[in-house]
């Protein structure tokens, strides 16, 4: 006597055809939700942007100056201009949500906000390379634990800032480093913390051959 297959795969075409129409109205309810929201966006008055909390870049802090290099000195320029600018932390932060949040009229305004804030992270990583490759960590971990501490999204700037606190055996800071990360809402987060882990543990099995030597 055969395997009654025909009424199994019935059951699945059933499911399937449910399953499928589920995921369509789904789907459509997001786009009816998505267009209500952007309607309504579309219509929201300018909101006063004169007080919010904007970043300040703390030049007086970094070691400008420090090389003659074209290019360092061009990322020194940049800041500089870009730390007379208003910045905000706007990553993860649609269109739509721009506009509800602050208003229409202030849409290209707060764009160029969070563009600058972008360009402010792109440089201060690019600068921790130059101050790395001239062996200046303490103003590498200055230059990181500010772009850390105003969210950059750039992964690498988070593991460059780790193995600077192996290097420097500040413990403390690389386990603070690693709950802060864990806690934020980073696209990359997983694979940020797997590389410092990874950096610790090599760190780690370094100081124990050291001690058997």
């Amino acid at each position: 006597m055969g395997f009654p297959i025909l009424p199994f795969f019935l059951i699945f075409l059933i499911w399937l055809a449910f399953r499928l129409r589920s995921l369509q109205s789904k789907q459509q309810q997001q786009e009816a939700d998505f267009w209500t929201k952007e309607r309504q966006a579309n219509i929201t008055p300018a909101k006063d942007i004169s007080n919010l909390r904007y970043i300040t870049i703390p030049l007086e802090k970094f070691p400008l100056n420090f090389s003659d290099d074209e290019k360092v000195i061009e990322i020194e320029e940049e800041l500089k201009e870009l730390s007379t600018h208003r910045l905000l932390n706007l990553i993860g932060v649609t269109n739509t949500d721009l506009k509800l949040t602050y208003g229409v009229p202030n849409f290209e305004t707060m764009s160029r906000i969070g563009d600058d804030f972008d360009k402010v992270c792109v440089l201060l990583n690019s600068y921790a390379h130059a101050l790395m490759d001239a062996e200046r960590i303490d103003d590498v971990i200055t230059v990181l634990e500010f772009a850390v501490g105003v969210g950059t999204d750039i992964s690498e700037s988070y593991t460059m800032l780790a193995s600077c606190y192996e290097a420097k055996d500040m413990h403390e800071k690389l386990d603070l480093l690693k709950k802060q990360v864990e806690q934020s809402k980073l696209l990359l987060k997983n694979s940020i913390l797997s590389k410092i882990e990874a950096k610790t543990v090599i760190s780690s099995e370094e100081q124990i051959v050291d001690m058997k030597l």
